[in-house]
């Protein structure tokens, strides 16, 4: 019985070292990959980049024609100063963000949970390809991330601990939360109800902490009352006027695919994988008398409270949506984000360790291959456009984006030598203005606006058309606009087409050859 006992605990050891191996690899992984994309910054990251370089003195009226909260362009902006506005200085900014997310995942969930566990979620969070594509974008959802696990991580340190300093950390990071993305205040609104619940079913300290816990919450939001006259004129002139809402199930589905990692079966598998683990460490129980795993609903309080808080904050966030017919992206998912991962460590650390550390590494490696995949396809096309435009074109051409959604990437990897206008407005297209931006568009003529655009060009200069019809507002706008180019100035020739499929933003090149 010695000797059996003896192998079996060497083989325990040796899975245990194994899991160890794996998981840091997974670490080690999702670091490097943070600050690997070299492709050219998409239409959110340059319009991210141009708002950052307004500095504070402008920041504010940038954003009241964008839509957002200040925090994340605030402190782009001073990482801008530190480290230049480079497309990989900008994305390393998110990029660090995400190692921060990783080590605060292990950290958050070590208050809960063993070292093992904590080492696998912490290995989940650098691998999720949702946290990868997130840590390489000019965009707030990394920073998002990190200041939801703060917040989760100072909640239970409150809990445990009713400190004013416990407190005053959670009360930071939940106001700023709020001035990072104003999905928080759906999760605000969650968190506080989950607190008033709490407060009820709670008697003397306990109770007087809760309810000192509300109190601080309300104070979180004392910050975002001095932003409550730019978030009202957002709430009216800009909104989301780029997409309508879609079903709630397209929410879903838009959540997993994002979870996944985007679009192909990599993707596909991992979404289907990641509910699977959530479904086996929310779904299953440990039995109090004999250990033994049972399925039912799980015995950890702190868990159940963040599914219950991501779970509300989504209901919520949709729900909205639906009524005022805004717009839901995949990436809004990031509120239930966490929670996935957490319900998938407790999960995978539930099976027997042979197990897993065998499904531990399969979903590693899916999440791997759905990263590369995903890392690999460039997110514009206009690095392409911007190449053959730079080989074929000369010094002061006109470049006309059409529409103007596609103007502030192509004007930052174009550079200075070129005049740019942007349809409908035809300026030179920085950056979007969303204010009333619905009504500006469909109230747009092509005809009128191709008659502008070449009575303000005048040069014998080349035209360049960068073109794409399906944006939300322009109907087949830009193929009208394009087609009365093509009237008065007898035809241009196509150089390259939009590709869908390779580029996440694609776009048509249309040459108008002044030499005809």
């Amino acid at each position: 019985m010695y000797g059996y006992d003896l192998i079996v605990t060497e083989k325990l050891d040796l899975q245990q070292s194994m899991l160890w191996v794996v998981a840091v690899m997974g670490i080690l992984f999702g670091a490097i990959f943070n600050f690997l994309p070299m492709t050219p910054l998409w239409l959110d990251e340059a319009q991210s980049a141009s708002i950052a370089g307004e500095g504070f003195s402008s920041l504010f009226d940038a954003l009241r024609h964008d839509g957002h909260p200040p925090l994340y362009y605030f402190l782009l902006g001073i990482w801008a100063d530190l480290f230049g506005n480079s497309d990989f200085a900008l994305r390393a900014f998110s990029g660090f963000l995400g190692c921060l997310v990783i080590f605060m995942t292990w950290f958050t969930f070590r208050m809960h949970m063993g070292k093992r566990e904590s080492l696998i979620a912490a290995s989940l969070i650098a691998a999720s390809p949702f946290s990868i594509r997130y840590a390489t974008e000019v965009r707030m959802y990394s920073l998002l991330i990190f200041l939801l696990l703060c917040v989760y991580l100072n909640l239970y340190r409150t809990t445990q601990n009713s400190k004013n300093k416990n407190k005053f950390f959670y009360a930071l990071t939940l106001a700023s939360l709020l001035l990072t993305h104003y999905w928080s205040l759906f999760f605000f609104l969650a968190l506080l109800v989950s607190l008033l619940i709490k407060a009820k079913r709670s008697s003397g300290e306990e109770n007087k902490n809760y309810k000192s816990l509300i109190a601080w919450s309300a104070g979180a939001c004392i910050p975002f009352i001095f932003w409550l006259p730019i978030f009202f004129e957002q709430l009216e002139h800009t909104g989301t006027p780029w997409a309508k809402a879609p079903r709630p199930t397209v929410v879903l589905a838009l959540t997993l695919e994002a979870f996944g990692g985007g679009k192909g079966s990599e993707a596909l598998l991992v979404a289907v994988s990641l509910s699977l683990l959530v479904a086996l460490g929310f779904f299953t129980r440990i039995n109090e008398i004999d250990s033994r795993l049972e399925v039912g609903l799980n015995e950890l309080s702190w868990l159940n409270r963040i599914c219950l808080i991501s779970i509300s904050t989504m209901l919520l966030g949709g729900a909205v949506s639906l009524l005022t017919d805004t717009a839901f992206q995949g990436r809004y998912g990031v509120f239930f984000f966490p929670f996935t991962i957490f319900a998938s460590a407790v999960g995978l650390s539930r099976l027997p360790p042979k197990a897993t550390l065998l499904i531990f590494t399969i979903f590693l490696l899916l999440c791997s291959v759905s990263v590369a995949r995903e890392l690999s396809r460039d997110r514009t096309q206009l690095g392409e456009i911007a190449d053959v435009v730079i080989s074929k074109g000369k010094e002061g051409d006109a470049v006309v984006f059409c529409p103007d959604q596609l103007a502030p990437a192509g004007n930052r990897i174009l550079g200075e030598k070129y005049e740019f206008f942007a349809y409908p407005s035809l300026g030179g297209g920085e950056r979007i203005d969303w204010y009333d931006y619905r009504e500006r568009n469909s109230n747009s003529s092509p005809l009128l606006l191709a008659e502008k655009l070449l009575a303000r060009h005048t040069s014998e200069e080349n035209i360049w058309l960068v073109w794409i019809d399906g944006f939300e507002s322009f109907e087949n706008q830009c193929s009208s606009f394009r087609s009365e180019l093509n009237k008065r100035l007898g035809g241009g020739q196509t150089l390259v087409n939009a590709d869908g499929d390779e580029y996440y933003n694609p776009a048509n090149l249309v040459r108008y050859d002044s030499n005809k």
